[in-house]
């Protein structure tokens, strides 16, 4: 026979606790989503608001011109490194979304629309717009993307750890904080890179390209931006909201 469940059986308190947790996940995750893209535009916009010229960068301090240089060298690489590491802890987190080999076709495109773009301003001047800006965006975009797949996979990860055993050894659970610390990292070298890359947009904006480059840099940037929005971000977004709930 079969069984009915009376709805006044059920735990008010549960049902309330359930509601606040989909709605912390939701708020989490729209933040997550948008923020850095919003932080990006920002960040340009207050650099060319306070634009001094190449002149007054004669006496200004550059803190993080280390960074600089090594952006210059290998900044198309630098999603490499969290792309790695969540790769590395694929191996126990399955369910990875976007998987790191579709992120990599990703920033492949986004590359591949970088230089076509580059190869078109360079047609028409170079000083149309600022290179160093157009890559900047890329950066963060694959950094965005990255550092929020990065702690969806560290979620899931957490939830298999505290989970039921199972028929899991040692051996197993060993593999899983490994893929954890790798995760972590991972999530920590994106959200650094993006903070680091930002700081050095503002001040390549407010000293070192005219309004109108930022400007066009910027808007041509979001070619690259939707490309991995669409791509990894809004994917890795749902999954962290799922992780969340799983927790």
């Amino acid at each position: 026979m079969a069984r009915h469940s009376d709805p006044h059986s059920r735990d008010p308190w549960g049902q309330r606790n359930s509601a606040a947790t989909e709605a912390f996940a939701k708020a989490l995750v729209n933040a997550v989503k948008w923020m850095p893209m919003v932080l990006w535009g920002v960040v340009l916009l207050a650099g060319t608001t306070s634009y001094r010229g190449p002149e007054a960068a004669a006496q200004a301090h550059f803190p993080l011109a280390w960074y600089d240089a090594v952006f210059v060298r290998f900044g198309p690489l630098f999603f490499l490194a969290p792309l790695g590491l969540r790769a590395f802890s694929d191996v126990a987190d399955e369910v990875s979304s976007p998987t790191p080999a579709r992120a990599l076709v990703v920033y492949a495109i986004v590359g591949v629309v970088r230089i076509g773009v580059y190869l078109i301003g360079v047609g028409l001047g170079s000083g149309l717009m600022s290179d160093h800006l157009f890559l900047g965006a890329s950066v963060v975009a694959a950094a965005h993307g990255e550092a929020i797949a990065c702690a969806a996979t560290a979620l899931r990860l957490v939830s298999a750890a505290n989970g039921p055993s199972g028929g899991r050894g040692r051996r197993s659970r060993v593999r899983i904080a490994i893929a954890l610390v790798a995760s972590v990292a991972g999530a920590c070298v994106a959200s650094t890179t993006l903070v680091l890359q930002c700081w050095d947009a503002y001040c390549t904006a407010a000293y070192f390209h005219a309004p109108r480059e930022t400007l066009v840099a910027w808007i041509l940037g979001l070619a690259l931006t939707t490309v991995a929005a669409i791509g990894v971000i809004l994917p890795a977004s749902r999954s962290l909201g799922y992780a969340i709930l799983e927790l």
